[in-house]
């Protein structure tokens, strides 16, 4: 049994104890004592499993996020290399990893697929539990072109300088077509691209390659129809249910779905529905427009692509 799963097995073992202490008499010194050492194997286990994120085995991608939001899309956290690069830092963003014991010093940068708020409502919140205790820090932060307005006022609001503490807004501007490489080292390299309705829009995507393994994530673009998205392990991708779709003319997911089937991408993980039944209708017409591997994208889901095969492994963190 790996890290992930050990810690799975201890919180079992913890309810257990807890509710069976609760029973015979936590309020007893013996009791309560037996609680604590649950609890601290417990966070030990998590503090593990955490650790395994970051071994050099496989490139894994955490959702993250609020899960009780309705209005806020979740966001991705994509490690590879020992490092972390959050993608979209929507509401919950650091809370979600903080709670798993996420060791968030390790975030290299954040990259925005939208200067809206969505993708940002947590972005001042990630700053500080990523640079804790550190008197002078800067945090990378890539996007669109409105990027660097955006980050200008939350540097600020903060009272930071952007230049030896703050957020440092990076814009790649990449062309319809064309991608552009924001980070390279350790076999890991990410690349911002864009498409011609995307560019339009003031989206980006960015491409995660590392040692043979690859994620494609877009937020609400359109990145399912890049050339960029070709022959991608995995392509997380936001979308609207058919009905909605004709009334928003935003992406659908039966036209992700068959775009995913020409590029020969490996699986589909939808992402942004605001209720279960929609994360539901929307891979059931992706299946329908016949791409069976796709799946919706819920907070607290890891995805892990071993280097050593080909698989692509879905499950709770």
């Amino acid at each position: 049994m790996n890290a992930i799963g050990k810690s799975s097995a201890i919180f079992v073992t913890l309810s257990g104890l807890f509710w069976g202490g609760w029973i015979v008499g936590s309020q007893t010194p013996e009791g309560q004592e037996a609680i604590a050492r649950a609890y601290a194997a417990y966070e030990e286990q998590q503090t593990a499993a955490s650790a395994n994120l970051f071994d050099s085995t496989a490139l894994r991608a955490i959702v993250c996020g609020d899960p009780e939001s309705t209005e806020q899309k979740p966001c991705l956290a994509v490690v590879a290399a020992g490092r972390m690069f959050i993608v979209d830092a929507g509401s919950g963003a650091a809370s979600s990893l903080t709670r798993r014991n996420i060791p968030m010093e390790r975030l290299a940068a954040v990259l925005l697929t939208d200067a809206d708020l969505p993708q940002v409502a947590d972005l001042s919140a990630v700053y500080g539990a990523t640079t804790h205790g550190r008197a002078d820090a800067l945090l990378p932060v890539y996007g669109p072109a409105e990027t660097q307005r955006l980050v200008d006022g939350l540097n600020q609001a903060g009272g930071f300088d952007g230049a030896s503490r703050g957020l440092q807004a990076w814009g790649p501007s990449p062309e319809p077509g064309r991608s552009v490489i924001v980070f390279e080292a350790d076999g890991l390299i990410v690349s911002a691209f864009t498409t011609q309705e995307d560019a339009f829009q003031g989206r980006v995507g960015y491409r995660f390659d590392y040692r043979g393994r690859s994620i494609v994530v877009g937020g609400d673009g359109r990145v399912a129809t890049a050339s960029a998205a070709r022959d991608a392990d995995i392509v997380l991708q936001g979308a609207e249910t058919q009905r909605v779709a004709q009334v928003t003319g935003e992406f659908s997911a039966a036209e992700a779905a068959a775009n995913a089937q020409a590029l020969n991408t490996g699986m589909m993980m939808l992402t942004g529905a605001d209720t279960p039944l929609a994360a539901q209708t929307q891979v059931a017409e992706a299946r329908a427009a016949g791409f069976s591997e796709t799946t919706a994208a819920r907070v607290g889901m890891l995805v892990e692509l071993p280097l050593a095969n080909s698989e692509i492994n879905v499950r709770p963190l």
